[in-house]
């Protein structure tokens, strides 16, 4: 090579050097050593004990700086599982869902602690309906078709009976957690059904009556505190009644067993606490105490169970 062409080399690698010291230092990080002709985008790395917040560690030296904007975060906070942190004022930390996911309770700012997110960012999974699946169930959707959607959490839809079924269901389904029960369509002959069947620790919204005739429906409820799983509704078929709901018992939380776990609600104070299947309950070690590893401080109820930290 002649001595304009290492020149020339010198002349791009310092352009290239300059324009990275240009959009200024990682916080807690750095930028890897690129070749020259690698033109403005970067790798960065994390130092020892921080994590890159989101997935990418690409970036680029823009005029603006950096873009993506790199940050480095303690890995006791970690990545926020399907989703994203979009911003951070001071303490603040502003995070988005990925798409199809929403994040629990409508919340979307957290803080990065020393014992990790408080709060704990939670993206809730959407719900996926195949056209395989209407098929199976002999289902439409709301406006007659069939095909593969995506239902956030929380969310309803309306489905309907193909047309040779003689018991059509449009009534609303909630998507739970990525779960949805899908209605059955069925038809038969029209026998009549007796007196539809008990659930424990719920009952149906309106009064029993002796005989119903096919097509007839019933819907159900569950006690303060529980939660209902499967279909609301059951419906005469044939003489039967189709497959009625159960309530799934709450989890209760009381001060003897928090004291038994040297353990205290975290952001409550109560002597008895009521938590609803599926939700989740934070708490926090007494003073003087630390947490045992093999736990966790966040936990959720489980049809009336829920798994106690231990603090030693």
């Amino acid at each position: 090579m002649t001595q304009f062409g290492y020149i020339a080399i010198l002349v791009l690698w310092g352009c290239s050097i300059a324009l990275a010291i240009s959009c200024g230092n990682i916080e807690n990080g750095s930028v890897k050593p690129r070749f020259f002709f690698q033109r403005r985008k970067r790798t960065f790395e994390c130092n020892a004990g921080y994590i890159a917040e989101n997935d990418n560690n690409r970036i680029e030296c823009t005029s603006s700086g950096w873009s993506p904007v790199p940050r480095c975060i303690p890995i006791q906070c970690g990545r926020i599982e399907n989703g994203k942190i979009v911003d951070k004022v001071e303490e603040k930390t502003t995070f988005q869902c990925n798409h199809g996911y929403k994040s629990e309770n409508g919340i979307n700012e957290t803080i990065c602690t020393s014992e990790g997110w408080s709060p704990v960012p939670i993206c809730i999974a959407p719900c996926i309906i195949t056209r395989q699946q209407l098929e199976t169930k002999k289902l439409l959707l709301s406006n007659g078709r069939r095909r593969t959607v995506l239902i956030q959490s929380d969310q309803t839809m309306e489905f309907l009976c193909g047309e040779h079924s003689d018991l059509k269901i449009p009534f609303p389904i909630e998507c739970v957690d990525g779960h949805m029960d899908l209605p059955t369509c069925i038809s038969g002959t029209g026998e009549k059904c007796g007196r539809p069947p008990t659930i424990k620790n719920g009952d149906i919204t309106t009064l029993s009556l002796k005989e119903y005739v096919f097509g007839s429906s019933v819907e159900y409820k569950c006690q303060h505190h529980y939660i209902i799983k499967g279909e609301r509704k059951s419906y005469c078929y044939n003489g039967n009644w189709t497959k009625a709901p159960v309530c799934l018992e709450p989890c209760v939380i009381t001060e003897e067993d928090m004291r038994s776990h040297n353990i205290d609600l975290k952001w409550a104070s109560a002597q008895k606490l009521y938590v609803s299947h599926g939700d989740f309950v934070e708490f926090k070690c007494r003073s003087s105490l630390s947490p045992n590893s093999s736990n966790n401080h966040r936990v959720q109820c489980n049809a009336g169970q829920i798994p106690y930290p231990q603090c030693t």
